[in-house]
């Protein structure tokens, strides 16, 4: 009969140092994949809202730079848009802007959900939140906006968002500039 033979201690050492060393450089690539799905969600959200901007810049370039307090069509939805050719709110909204008003967190709302064919859910800082994708704020300086992922900003127990918008300095999100139509991607 033929005597059987198993691993020896050193060999189950051996094999367990390997995998421990396997496990130490891999794990750091996954612990930093929730935040870098982050990123690409926020990039790729402020991509197509940058792209929407320019498409309505054009319509207003192709109208021949009209001044004043002017609605050009982008989409079939009317955009109230600023002397620069930059949206600035929906006008079936409730909030109009004239020419020396600032943005206000709706008309923010109006913008995202106008000039985007299917903006994420999103509410205004301040409200409940009921899993929506975006929270909205006005921005620091005037006609500013500012658009954070919701998953990146801490939620008090009320589910009221408090904190981490208007500064940009807490979460992920990004910047839209009403007056020169910059768009600037911000994280933690």
């Amino acid at each position: 009969m033929k005597k059987q033979q198993g691993f020896t201690i050193i060999e189950l050492v051996i094999v367990i140092v390997i995998l421990g060393l396997l496990a130490a450089s891999a794990v750091p690539r996954f612990l930093g994949a929730t935040d870098n799905a982050r990123d690409a969600s926020v990039e790729g959200v402020a991509g197509g809202f940058a792209s929407a901007v320019g498409l309505v810049r054009a319509e207003w370039e192709l109208a021949g730079r009209p001044a004043g307090d002017i609605n050009v069509v982008y989409d079939g939805v009317s955009i109230e848009i600023n002397d620069n050719g930059y949206p600035l709110a929906s006008p079936e909204g409730n909030v109009l802007l004239s020419s020396g008003d600032d943005m206000s967190t709706t008309n923010c709302q109006e913008v995202f959900a106008a000039i985007m064919s299917q903006a994420p859910t999103n509410i205004a800082q301040g409200q409940t939140y009921a899993g929506q994708r975006y929270l909205i704020s006005e921005g620091t300086a005037p006609n500013d906006c500012t658009y954070t992922l919701a998953a990146s900003v801490e939620i008090d127990d009320g589910n009221t968002v408090t904190t981490g918008l208007s500064d940009g300095s807490v979460g992920q999100g990004f910047h839209y500039e009403a007056n020169n139509g910059q768009i600037t991607v911000f994280r933690n």
